[in-house]
């Protein structure tokens, strides 16, 4: 894996921090990146597998979750597919 961010072309533009995008870069995810996820959803109640994938869309994207929460069902497709491969070794986790 690089440190090269994937950026991910939406269907529409969004507001995201203040901007008009039609695109959104994610940066490639720190472990302390996975730990604040997973500690937010504790606090934040959030069980299900799409609340933790939009949270690391909002951590990875450095947009809030009420922002990616406006994302067309297809635009969250388009952002979970380019995480996707920063996530397999989350799922395994580190039992290598």
């Amino acid at each position: 894996m690089t440190d090269t961010a994937i950026v991910a072309k939406l269907s529409r533009s969004y507001t995201v921090a203040g901007n008009e995008v039609d695109s959104i870069s994610f940066r490639v995810p720190k472990l302390a990146d996975l730990l604040d996820v997973e500690r937010a959803a504790i606090v934040a109640g959030i069980q299900g597998s799409h609340g933790m994938t939009a949270l690391m869309i909002a951590q990875l994207s450095d947009a809030t979750m009420s922002e990616i929460g406006e994302f067309s069902m297809a635009d969250y497709a388009t952002c979970d597919r380019a995480i996707s491969p920063f996530m397999k070794t989350a799922e395994g986790g580190g039992g290598g």
